[in-house]
């Protein structure tokens, strides 16, 4: 699969911008700021139907702006689908594929396959459990659309829930048996996006490491553990066992929204052992056994997109980083760097066909290409 060309009107700092993609790798360049992260998130809105940096829609409108629309043209198996999203400041988000609506964003995610790996993952993988969930729940939902549904129900439900317990907890009175058909219909939903957890990490394993040593050279023993109260015991079980908790506390303490990854690197938490390098080295291993792990389960390959991770490494480093990404099949590659020179130069060693665009403040055009182009 690979994206031919995007247009952007009012989204982020782009008025109108139209880019012509190459079919293996885009490098965009320019000074912090200018908006080069805003076209791989405008890439990730049209594949997953959502901004990979911001909570909301309105966030991503070009400023005293009410509506975006961002579309792109995808080829698949030589198959050409086009992509519009938009949306109006205070109506529901439309997403369109060859003129037809889409009715419900589960229709949506996983015909577009893509996978981003971004400064900030390395926080976001390490500080908060829900973060790691969003991760696995990413990888999932691209593969399974009834994992979405189940996602959706249960959390829908979860919400209804927390809401009762405090409903009740501040009119001081109880009802358990509105309590109760809500919660037993979290159970089946709950069961099924545990066992698919599972069984994603455990497949995710063997990829993991065997990536992790390809990127480190097999310097550290690194591993990932699904962490889940449902390992040992039924969802209906954990619930009618600490019922008084939930309500003391006036939220649902028992279930899937609790689960975790826990990283570790010979055999020790990772955050509290790893260096930057090995930090930085784990996340992008962890990507790309989702890049990897997506492919897998697809057949299809998703497009990657990079956002200044070569920040800080010497051009060597970013040598071996780029070809091994190149060399080893990461389909269409997008790239984000301050370096113009630097990223056509490796490029042109590395031997690969290119387009390097030069980005000023939502103004798009073309540095250079391959000779071949």
């Amino acid at each position: 699969m690979i994206i031919e060309t995007l247009k952007l009107t009012q989204f982020r700092n782009y008025d109108a911008a139209t880019l012509i993609f190459h079919p293996q790798v885009n490098a965009l360049t320019g000074m912090n700021g200018m908006g080069k992260t805003n076209v791989l998130d405008a890439l990730y809105y049209l594949c997953l139907g959502k901004s990979y940096f911001s909570g909301t829609d309105k966030m991503v409108m070009m400023q005293n702006k009410d509506f975006f629309r961002v579309e792109g043209h995808f080829y698949k198996q030589n198959d050409k689908e086009i992509v519009v999203v938009k949306s109006k400041f205070g109506h529901r988000k439309e997403i369109e594929i060859s003129g037809k609506k889409v009715e419900k964003i589960s229709d949506h995610v996983g015909r577009f396959l893509c996978v981003i790996i971004a400064p900030d993952d390395i926080q976001m993988m390490l500080e908060g459990s829900e973060e790691r969930r969003n991760f696995l729940n990413n990888t999932i939902v691209q593969t399974d659309k009834f994992y979405l549904d189940d996602l959706l129900l249960y959390n829908g439900l979860l919400k209804r829930r927390n809401t009762l317990l405090k409903t009740f907890a501040d009119q001081k009175r109880f009802d358990a048996l509105l309590l109760e058909s809500v919660t037993t219909g979290m159970f089946g939903p709950a069961l099924r996006i545990y066992n698919q957890r599972k069984a994603a990490i455990e497949q995710m394993i063997a990829i993991f490491r065997d990536t992790y040593e390809e990127i480190s050279g097999n310097k550290e023993q690194c591993n990932i553990l699904y962490q889940s109260q449902l390992a040992n015991d039924s969802l209906e079980y954990l619930m009618q066992k600490n019922m008084d908790k939930d309500r003391i506390l006036a939220r649902t303490t028992q279930g899937i929204h609790k689960d975790d990854l826990i990283f570790t690197m010979n055999g020790e938490p990772l955050r509290n052992f790893a260096s930057q390098g090995q930090l930085k080295s784990f996340v992008l291993a962890l990507k790309l056994t989702q890049y990897r792990l997506l492919k897998q389960n697809s057949g299809q390959q998703p497009i990657l997109l990079l956002d200044d991770i070569f920040d800080k490494l010497d051009h060597l480093r970013v040598r071996q980083m780029l070809t091994m990404l190149i060399k080893n099949g990461f389909g269409q590659i997008f790239i984000t760097d301050t370096n113009q020179d630097r990223i056509s130069e490796i490029l042109e060693e590395i031997g690969t066909e290119y387009k390097v665009f030069s980005v000023v403040d939502g103004t798009v055009s073309v540095y250079s290409l391959d000779n071949q182009n």
